[in-house]
């Protein structure tokens, strides 16, 4: 090859070469470009926590789960009430009579004679006797017990009760020997004996006794 041709060649090659070059630094110099119009977006997005930044704990559990609770203090254990006793019932009510006004009557007049017979004689028997509420039984009776057990031994069939007995009899302004006498509401009953008096049993402490007609609230008499 002649020294023109060689030269030629050479020239050739090293335009070739820059061209390569600077079409190279070309395309370099626009990526870099292009990079630094993206690389502050992506910077922005992808920054990390500064140093010296305040620290920020993880979320705890809600404040909101506490809100509602309130502290109560133990209770402290009570005595045990205790066990209800009903009262005892009243005991009932008696036919008794006031025993604060009634004299008991030592002897008997003359008009008046023990050894009488029927419903007087019979109710003499009983002076001295004891008494028990409810009871029909000899020196076991209470006031209307009593007349209904004097009756009874003279044949004639009295009811139990006070007011029983009074209405099984007819009132009369005339009592005679061995009519019923009426007390304190008819809560009492005795058998008439004249003069005044009657017998009935009047209450434990005194049993059946002789006393006056007014020794208590009279009421009435009735005929059997």
């Amino acid at each position: 090859m002649s020294l023109f041709q060689q030269n030629a060649a050479r020239h050739r090659a090293e335009t070739t070469s820059h061209a390569v070059r600077n079409t190279t630094i070309a395309a370099a110099a626009a990526g870099a470009a292009m990079l630094g119009s993206v690389a502050p977006a992506q910077a922005f997005a992808q920054a990390p926590v500064e140093t010296g930044a305040a620290y920020s704990a993880p979320a705890s559990a809600s404040l909101t789960q506490f809100a509602s609770y309130t502290y109560q203090a133990p209770v402290a254990a009570q005595p045990a009430a205790p066990a209800y006793e009903a009262p005892a019932p009243a005991p009932a009510p008696q036919q008794t009579a006031a025993t604060s006004s009634v004299t008991p009557q030592s002897t008997v007049s003359t008009e008046i004679s023990p050894a009488a017979g029927g419903i007087v004689g019979t109710a003499h028997q009983g002076i001295g006797s004891g008494y028990v509420f409810g009871g029909t039984s000899y020196g076991a009776w209470d006031c209307s017990g009593f007349t209904q057990w004097v009756f009874a031994q003279n044949g004639i069939d009295l009811p139990r009760t006070t007011w029983a007995q009074f209405a099984a009899g007819t009132p009369t302004a005339n009592p005679q020997p061995g009519d019923l006498v009426s007390q304190n509401g008819g809560s009492h009953v005795g058998i008439y004996i004249g003069a005044g008096k009657m017998i009935s049993a009047l209450n434990p402490s005194q049993g059946t006794q002789i006393h006056s007609v007014n020794a208590m609230q009279l009421d009435g008499y009735y005929s059997i």
